[in-house]
């Protein structure tokens, strides 16, 4: 239970299916504890001994099966059959309880469904299950209103659907709003990593030309460093009871591999499985290409630079937005071609930095929907009409 509690408290650093995973346990455990408390005892002269012997055999045995499912890392199936369970579970209380309480279990099963956040799932289940529930409403309207109620049965009925069916709707809308929102923010995270990748790519590039100018040695290849990392790692790997030899062959092929092209090593069939399996796994942790674990020191290196004031244009990029003469607009254009044409911004056929743009390359850049972030149509036509002019005297 500790480490359920602890799980939920840190499930802002779990991935997506560590989280799926997470909600279909507590799903699962919530089922469990609302049958126990909730097993109507009336059922049993309405079904009879043999049908309530045989829905808790299926129930819990539809609970192991899920469990079995997120064992195995299958959650989105271990979802969806959950979500079965609690609708056939709706649907057994339906014909044998309490109407008012199985009006509220239908708030319940789709509460579960929302509880996924996924939006499809929703529009299915929830579609067929308020359906449903409208179809019982108007079809016990008078059990669940009571006999005395001081309005119409039909206005009555209504009013129960009306709340069913707002119930969904709001929560359909606030799907609808939130998914909205996070494409978005998902766009331009994806589109801020890829430019942040190039710099970083530029910027990694530098450091190892800089280093190899120096001739000096890059971190990898210092022993300090090297029997810094073998320490740690045996030491960690120590801490959950593990034997460190294992973890100190993965040490120094993870140095190895610097010096070897990983590419043609996971490629290499001649080579055990385990050994390919380790050379992908490790990839990504490599100091002497711009990887994701050189990311992370980028990342961390910024947090100790100083930064200037803040300035409200200080994150705008379009020169549209940034002038509003329309002559500082051409100017500011022309500028954008001499440094694109003039300073050194590409990769050569060697791999290194050590080229710049031609005109060509600059047009098909402009012209592209991508740079409309950075100057607008106008401009656009304006290089285009006088693009001789920009090649010649630029």
């Amino acid at each position: 239970m500790k480490t359920l509690i602890r799980t939920i408290r840190n499930s802002e650093f779990l991935t997506f299916n560590e989280v799926l995973k997470l909600k279909v346990l507590i799903i699962n455990l919530f089922l469990m504890v609302f049958v126990l408390l909730s097993i109507p005892l009336d059922t049993v002269d309405e079904f009879g001994w043999s049908i309530n012997i045989i829905i808790p055999i299926v129930f819990f045995g539809s609970v192991i099966v899920t469990f079995l499912l997120s064992l195995v890392n299958f959650n989105r199936v271990a979802m969806h059959l959950s979500i079965l369970t609690v609708m056939g579970l709706t649907y057994y209380y339906v014909t044998g309880t309490d109407y008012l309480f199985t009006y509220i279990l239908f708030f319940v099963s789709l509460t579960v469904i929302i509880f996924y956040q996924d939006i499809i799932t929703y529009l299915l289940y929830g579609g067929v299950l308020t359906l449903y529930g409208l179809f019982y409403i108007s079809s016990n309207g008078s059990e669940l209103t009571g006999y005395y109620s001081s309005t119409s049965i039909g206005v009555s009925s209504l009013t129960y659907q009306v709340i069913f069916v707002g119930f969904y709707l709001v929560f359909l809308l606030q799907f609808l709003i939130s998914d909205n929102i996070y494409e978005k923010l998902n766009n331009e995270y994806v589109r801020m990593n890829k430019t942040l990748e190039r710099y970083q790519d530029f910027s990694h590039s530098h450091l190892i030309e800089f280093i190899e100018k120096m001739d000096a040695n890059p971190v990898y290849k210092n022993q300090g460093f090297q029997l810094a990392v073998n320490e740690l790692s045996v030491f960690v790997n120590e801490f959950f009871e593990e034997d460190g030899t294992e973890i100190t062959e993965v040490v120094e092929f993870y140095f190895f591999i610097h010096s070897a092209d990983i590419d043609e090593v996971i490629k290499d069939e001649n080579l055990p499985a385990v050994t390919r399996r380790y050379a992908s796994e490790l990839r990504k942790y490599t100091l002497n290409k711009r990887t994701e674990l050189v990311s992370i020191l980028f990342d961390f290196a910024t947090l100790f630079k100083g930064e200037d004031s803040y300035d409200d244009n200080r994150y705008v990029y379009n020169i549209d937005k940034l002038f509003r003469n329309r002559l500082d607009k051409i100017l500011a254009l022309v500028i954008l071609y001499k440094y694109l044409r003039t300073e050194i911004t590409q990769y050569d056929r060697f791999g290194f930095i050590n080229r710049v743009l031609t005109h060509e390359e600059i047009t098909v850049m402009f012209t592209s929907k991508e740079f409309r972030e950075f100057i607008s149509f106008e401009q656009v036509n304006f290089f285009v009409d006088n693009q001789e002019l920009f090649e010649k005297h630029l």
